[in-house]
């Protein structure tokens, strides 16, 4: 007899085709942080740095793009705090492990839905000088394979779209392996014990050293970044941020849509990356980026990269749509 997948791994007798593909494609809102990737002069939102250290600060590309932007958001800086956090975390954990789970075959793909705004570096043809803006708000569509093996990446507006209008495929190749520590199957491995947890953020690093307590800050963005959990991995992975210096609360924080929240964040060098949550129920709204000193010619209170997440859910194909349309 023909079964079907169920949540979690079990099966159970098989459902008429159309049910198994509403259930396929079945969407939730999104629980954790959307990060995206640091390309040649380009800084997107969740790349968690911008100057100082390590080469991933702005970078200028050399290609003479000027592309569409638009005046930069400014705003008072809201002092972080480490008031209040430890029970607003607890509030967001308890939000995080309410949420309904994806749990997609090794065949499917994990689709995300956000819309981005980010800092960009180039050349100006005009002038022959390195140049740097914001871009618009746009929107950013990704799928990915959860053994982080393949992946499709369509962007209108993005660092890519002018070379590849049609998207961008994030396929490794035959006999061509990826970084995939940051898979859907390696997070759904994690571990959820908080200690257990947190040594394996630290890598070998030291709590308490700077450097360290950046990279663990950095770590769960990056296994958060685009990317679904389970409820109990997101829940315990934003519990240990709690425990990690240099973490604060932020009382007042919009995301991209202008809801006003609340945020977790950690500064480095000139930026304070900030996770905004809704107020009061302390579901993830998206994430932000804000210059707490001058660089590049912008003004603290600056915000260099922002991202609302506006759909996540399972599907069978890359550039299949939630709805079963085709991209």
């Amino acid at each position: 007899m023909v079964r079907a997948d169920l949540p979690g791994g079990g099966r159970g007798p098989a459902a008429p085709a159309a049910v198994r593909r509403a259930r396929v494609r079945r969407t939730a809102l999104i629980g954790v942080p959307v990060a995206a990737v640091l390309a040649a002069g380009v800084i997107v939102p969740g790349s968690l740095h911008l100057g100082g250290a390590s080469g991933q600060g702005v970078r200028a590309g050399g290609h003479q793009d000027t592309g569409p932007r638009e005046k930069p958001q400014w705003m008072p800086l809201v002092p972080g705090t480490t008031e209040n956090l430890s029970a607003t975390v607890d509030r967001i954990v308890l939000a995080a492990a309410a949420q309904p789970s994806l749990t997609p075959r090794q065949d499917q793909f994990i689709y995300i839905k956000s819309k981005v705004s980010f800092l960009r570096v180039g050349t100006n043809p005009a002038t022959r000088k390195t140049d740097t803006w914001i871009t618009p708000l746009h929107t950013r569509q990704i799928w990915k394979s959860p053994d982080g093996e393949k992946g499709f990446l369509y962007e209108p507006g993005g660092a890519l779209s002018d070379v590849e209008p049609d998207g961008t495929d994030l396929d490794h190749g035959p006999g061509v392996s990826g970084d995939t520590r940051h898979s859907y199957n390696s997070m759904k491995a994690l571990p959820t014990d908080p200690d257990a947890l947190l040594k394996r953020l630290y890598q070998g690093g030291k709590r308490g050293n700077p450097d360290d307590d950046w990279m663990a800050f950095k770590e769960i963005n990056s296994l958060l970044s685009e990317q679904i959990a389970p409820s109990a991995t997101s829940a315990a992975l934003y519990k240990v941020a709690a425990r990690i210096p240099g973490v604060e609360l932020v009382p007042k924080a919009n995301d991209a849509d202008g809801r006003q929240g609340i945020a977790i964040a950690f500064t480095r060098a000139s930026t304070r990356h900030e996770w905004i949550f809704d107020k009061d129920t302390y579901a993830y709204l998206g994430q932000r980026q804000v210059l707490v000193q001058e660089e590049e010619g912008l003004k603290p209170g600056t915000v260099v990269g922002q991202t609302t997440v506006i759909e996540r859910a399972v599907t069978d194909a890359k550039k299949e749509l939630p709805d079963g349309k085709r991209l």
